[in-house]
């Protein structure tokens, strides 16, 4: 038995995931870099760093988008 792949979920998942990482990365660069002195050192170095994660969310999330829309037949990009 081979598993098979829920396109709709998954499109939906990863459609999520790019919104929350889209969320997630301008909120680390309004930190990181207009309004440092806002923040403490600490948490400038926790926005660098979830920046990175958020980036590599985006792209995971991208990639499974497409995967999505290939599972249901639809134009891919």
């Amino acid at each position: 038995m081979s598993p098979t792949i829920n396109g709709e979920r998954l499109l939906r998942f990863a459609n999520h995931g790019l919104l929350g990482s889209v969320a997630v990365l301008l909120l680390t660069i309004l930190v990181c870099y207009p309004f440092p002195h806002w923040f403490p050192l600490g948490r400038q170095i926790l926005g660098h760093a979830t920046m990175i994660l958020s980036a590599a969310l985006l792209k995971i999330s991208y990639v499974l988008r497409c995967v999505a829309q290939q599972t249901l037949n639809l134009p891919v990009g």
